[in-house]
């Protein structure tokens, strides 16, 4: 299998494994998801708690 590297979208920042973040994306048109850390990383917007709690 090959590793993902999951980044905060507005500081870079590599997330870690259990790191809580914030993911904002479509819901997906089409069932049978079944590699989600794939799906988000390609198809979210993720951010860090530090930079989502810096934006409200």
């Amino acid at each position: 299998m090959f590793k993902l590297e999951t980044k905060c979208s507005m500081c870079g920042k590599e997330i870690q494994g259990n790191e809580e973040v914030i993911i904002k994306l479509r819901f997906p048109e089409k069932r049978g998801m079944t590699e989600i850390k794939a799906f988000l990383t390609h198809m979210g917007q993720i951010t860090c708690l530090d930079c989502d709690r810096e934006q409200t």
